[in-house]
């Protein structure tokens, strides 16, 4: 819902200003609600995700992703050989290694927002907070880390950017921590590549 940020780490008072469709989706639904809480009493949460990623730490949960857009996974089907190798979508933004930067949430962290928003919602309050790890990782991060936790050469063409990619984008989760005393505890890149790759591993 935010856009391109004006300032880092993205908090809840940065101006909403989505520039794709999905992005769009997300704050039309936000107002939607806010209507229907005014209109019929009834609380909600809105939750504003950053990169959910992983799987949850028990190892229950074991179905991949069909056809994934999103980094993680891809990085995943090139570790097990599903897919021969990958597309970075530039290497020349003003970061430290020229890859964009991203903001991950481990799945399990997402969970225990969700149980903390239901009581807090209950209690008669609307809530509308980031759920994020409060920094980022770089592609060539996430590339690296990989291999060193799969164990398997991961194999990537740089290609031209992406219209509408932001350099770097992570969201500050003080508001959750203050409202609903939440703060991600699993959400490091290591455990997260961790958990993905005992349910992808050949």
């Amino acid at each position: 819902v935010y856009g391109t940020p004006n300032y880092l780490p993205i908090d809840e008072k940065h101006k909403l200003n989505p520039e794709n469709f999905y992005g769009y989706t997300k704050l039309e639904i936000e107002q939607t609600l806010n209507w229907f809480s005014k209109l019929r009493n009834i609380n909600y949460a809105s939750l504003r995700y950053f990169n959910a990623a992983g799987y949850d730490l028990d190892g229950d949960i074991k179905g991949k992703e069909s056809n994934p857009q999103n980094l993680l996974p891809i990085v995943m089907e090139v570790a097990d050989g599903t897919r021969k190798k990958m597309c970075v979508y530039g290497d020349n933004y003003e970061t430290k290694d020229g890859s964009c930067i991203r903001d991950y949430i481990h799945v399990s962290d997402l969970a225990d927002a969700h149980i903390l928003a239901m009581d807090y919602i209950n209690k008669g309050k609307n809530l509308t907070v980031n759920l994020g790890s409060d920094k980022g990782y770089s592609v060539f991060e996430v590339l690296k880390e990989a291999e060193k936790v799969t164990e398997q050469k991961i194999n990537f063409d740089v290609v031209g950017r992406r219209s509408g990619d932001p350099a770097i984008v992570y969201a500050s989760s003080k508001l959750a921590e203050e409202l609903i005393g939440w703060k991600a505890k699993y959400s490091d890149l290591r455990t997260i590549l961790m958990t993905m790759w005992k349910v992808y591993k050949p």
